[in-house]
C-alpha cells in the first residue's frame, strides 16, 4: 500500500492541480510557461552572485586558509567540549553546502554513523544552513538590496544550531 501511495502521490497531485485549474476555467499550460520563464530570470538573476560565491569557497579551501583557522581555533572550542574532528565542518558549514558534504562523507566513512562524533555531525548537517549560499539566493531573487542585519543574525542562528546539537548528542 505504502508504495501504491509513494508513486502515484505525485503525479496525483499534478493531475489534480491540472484538473482543478481547468474546471476554474484557467489555462494551465500558459499559466505554467509563465511560471517557468519567471523561474528562469530568477536563476540567470542569481547565476553571478552563485559563481562569486562558488569561487571564493574554492578559494579558501585551495589555499589552505581552512585548514590553519581549524588548527588555530581547535583548542580554544576543546574547552568548551567541541571535538577537533568537527570544527572544520563548523568552519565551511555556513560558506558550502557541497564542502560540508564532502567533508561529513568523509568523516562519517572513518568515525562511522552511530559514533559520537557521526551523530554529531549529522546533527550538525541537519540543523544549520549554507547562510553564505541561501542569502544571495533568496535576496538576489526577490530584488532586495538592503539586507540589513540578514547575514549576522542568519550566522548567529546556524552556529548556535551548530554548538546546540554538539551539547544535545552529549546528553542524549
Amino acid at each position: 500500500m505504502i508504495d501504491f501511495i509513494s508513486r502515484f502521490s505525485v503525479p496525483g497531485i499534478i493531475l489534480f492541480i491540472v484538473l482543478i485549474g481547468y474546471l476554474r476555467k484557467v489555462p494551465v499550460f500558459d499559466v505554467f510557461v509563465e511560471g517557468a520563464k519567471e523561474g528562469a530570470r530568477a536563476a540567470f538573476d542569481v547565476l553571478p552572485v552563485m559563481v562569486g560565491i562558488l569561487a571564493a569557497v574554492s578559494l579558501l579551501n585551495a589555499s589552505g586558509f581552512i585548514d590553519i583557522l581549524a588548527n588555530l581555533i581547535e583548542k580554544p572550542l576543546s574547552l568548551f567540549g567541541i571535538p577537533p574532528e568537527i570544527v572544520p565542518i563548523l568552519i565551511i558549514r555556513p560558506f558550502s553546502g557541497s564542502a560540508s558534504l564532502g567533508l561529513f562523507t568523509q568523516q562519517i566513512k572513518v568515525f562511522g554513523a552511530d559514533s559520537y562524533l557521526g551523530k554529531v555531525i549529522s546533527t550538525i548537517m541537519g540543523s544549520s544552513e549554507t547562510v553564505l549560499y541561501t542569502l544571495p539566493v533568496y535576496f538576489g531573487a526577490a530584488n532586495v538590496k538592503n539586507t540589513r542585519h540578514a547575514l549576522a543574525a542568519s550566522l548567529i542562528a546556524s552556529y548556535f544550531g551548530m554548538l546546540v546539537s554538539v551539547y544535545i548528542c552529549k546528553v542524549l
